[in-house]
């Protein structure tokens, strides 16, 4: 613990010293103006700007640094450059260290030490600071003499078009970063809507297993009973009751992922979506995934429909099934297009997923729907995960009361119509 918090505190003194540092050399681009001494420097337009990305920083401890730093580096080229005698050197190289002091106390007392902080109160803060700040500096400058109107209106202008210029630099900036997280939030959010669609899809699929499963146990229990009456060996009896012993195991841990899973992607809590959010966060998905292996590969949607599905998981993986089943079959293709549509036909709703491949001759046309067909292997001969096309037709089936057909034509391409309820889209699932 007392290693993290002296590596946290190495850190924080490496960012004060790296701003001041900043701050000095910027302090070197600068112009004459009211006062033999006074300037108008860079680093007043880059000071701002530190202190709203490192708003943790205590910034008296910041403006310390800078008022260390930002003088000495001044005052040693004006000493080298012999541009003043050195008794002025000295009265500017102090008017320096009095400018930021005092920025960094009003800083602190004003914002830095409130609770709440808003973009407002900031650039109010910045305003009085620079103007105060400015005020003390010309003030030492003159010996607190020759004060006019005119300075006032001139300090007061100087501060508030630098302020300006600060937080706008600040606030875009800021504001240009959220972009970019929200943008990679919605990534993500497209990235977990997609994996929770496959795995509802998966456990829909082990929950009617668990029906085999039990056959299976049921059955092997049955034949230890016939066996009981046979001149088998007692141990070879017993061997069909440990079979249904170890299923009825399986069977356990089945459930138990089935609940887990179940638990952890639970949509209770999420509402109702949009077919059209639907298709949106499918097919953009999809072409991020495929933009590698697949760049010249174009996804076209076409969307006719206004309809809220809370039972959204189950129609997302349905779609991506069938996209990505018709980009695959473009693989030794230079380029090619799927085509995604959705219309209303008044009690029913027509998914279409068309493409442009080598489509497929009757005989897998014949297969396609049969529970572990599939014309997709890897490099190393595995095939690849999904749910298929059996069970797509199964959820088509089963959930929506759909169904889902298939046509195609060899060197022309597939389409694949997917008819499903609208009554029970709008359903919400059954438990």
């Amino acid at each position: 613990m007392m290693k993290q918090f002296h590596l946290y505190r190495q850190e924080r003194y490496q960012r004060i010293i790296l701003a001041a540092i900043c701050i000095a050399l910027a302090s070197q681009v600068n112009f004459q103006t009211y006062a033999p001494g006074f300037i108008i420097t860079l680093s007043v337009f880059i000071l701002p700007v530190i202190l709203y990305f490192n708003s943790d920083l205590n910034p008296i401890q910041l403006l310390v640094a800078v008022t260390i730093a930002s003088p000495i580096f001044r005052g040693l080229l004006l000493f080298i450059g012999h541009a003043v005698d050195p008794y002025d050197n000295v009265i500017y190289i102090l008017a320096d260290m009095a400018f930021y002091m005092c920025y960094g106390i009003l800083y602190y007392f004003l914002y830095w030490r409130k609770t709440e902080r808003t973009n407002t109160t900031f650039f109010l803060t910045i305003v009085l600071c620079d103007y105060l700040s400015n005020l003390l500096e010309v003030s030492l400058l003159t010996d607190f003499s020759h004060y006019t109107y005119r300075l006032f209106q001139i300090l007061f202008i100087a501060a508030l078009v630098r302020s300006i210029v600060s937080c706008l630099l600040a606030f875009l900036y800021h504001y240009f970063k959220l972009m970019l997280r929200d943008e990679k939030h919605e990534q993500r959010y497209y990235h977990f809507i997609w994996v929770a669609s496959a795995v509802n899809s998966e456990v829909y699929f082990m929950r009617k297993n668990i029906s085999e499963i039990e056959n299976v146990m049921k059955n092997a229990y049955l034949l230890n009973q016939d066996l009981q009456h046979t001149d088998i060996d007692k141990a070879e009896q017993d061997k069909a009751l440990q079979i249904a012993r170890d299923v009825h195991e399986i069977k356990k841990d089945y459930q138990n992922v089935i609940r887990g899973l179940g638990d952890y992607f639970n949509d209770d809590e999420d509402t109702a979506m949009q077919l059209s959010d639907i298709l949106t966060i499918t097919t953009s998905y999809i072409r991020e995934s495929i933009k590698a292996k697949f760049p010249h590969v174009t996804i076209e949607v076409h969307n006719h429909v206004d309809l809220v599905i809370p039972n959204h998981y189950y129609v997302v993986s349905i779609l991506s099934n069938l996209i990505f089943n018709s980009v695959d079959a473009m693989e030794n293709q230079p380029s090619g297009t799927v085509v995604v549509s959705a219309t209303d036909r008044g009690n029913h709703i027509i998914l279409n997923v068309s493409d442009n491949a080598s489509g497929m001759n009757q005989e897998t046309l014949a297969m396609i729907f049969q529970p572990g067909f599939t014309t997709k292997f890897n490099e190393n001969g595995d095939v690849y995960r999904g749910i298929g096309l059996s069970h797509v037709k199964i959820i088509a089936q089963e959930q929506f009361d759909g169904d889902i057909n298939v046509t195609s034509e060899l060197g022309k391409g597939t389409n694949f119509e997917v008819t499903l309820s609208k009554k029970r889209l709008e359903q919400e699932e059954e438990a």
